[in-house]
């Protein structure tokens, strides 16, 4: 990948970080499971780090992140008030958690695809990322990553689907 697209990627996780983070923030109000409300947070802690590392990989590159726009926020709270001031049951606000990260991956694989990654299956098994060298594009590598890490939050989440 060259400079731009690398860049453009990060961006892209980075966004995604930052967009599953505002969600959850906006719903943990509305849970009352405690579990539930539990695993929220430990998947926003994991949006929050992998928010960080992109930031990080841009840093070096020279680059700064983009932040969610007004905008951005302002449609997200819209569309969650809006879906959840009828139904705040755990089941159906994991459903909209689930539609989130399956947006993400969608949006991951897309820019990955669209930039020449070569791989077939971007979202390889935590196993097989675990014995895979070291990426020789970090931001790629990042993107698979996260890619595995929604994949992993859809899973954890679909108990709490009736």
């Amino acid at each position: 990948m060259e400079f731009s697209n690398e860049c453009a990627l990060l961006q892209e996780v980075y966004q995604g970080s930052a967009m599953g983070t505002e969600a959850i923030r906006l719903l943990l109000p509305k849970v009352k499971n405690a579990r539930f409300r539990s695993d929220l947070r430990t998947q926003c802690q994991q949006y929050q780090d992998t928010g960080a590392k992109a930031e990080q990989e841009l840093g070096r590159m020279g680059q700064c992140p983009r932040e969610l726009t007004g905008e951005q926020q302002a449609m997200l709270w819209l569309c969650l008030q809006g879906k959840t001031l009828m139904n705040r049951e755990t089941s159906y606000l994991a459903k909209l958690m689930i539609q989130g990260s399956n947006m993400g991956i969608l949006n991951l694989t897309g820019v990955l695809n669209s930039y020449g990654d070569s791989r077939d299956d971007p979202a390889q098994s935590q196993a097989e990322a675990q014995l895979a060298q070291q990426a020789k594009n970090p931001a790629a590598d990042l993107a698979r990553q996260t890619i595995v890490q929604e994949q992993n939050n859809i899973d954890r989440l679909k108990v709490y689907l009736q």
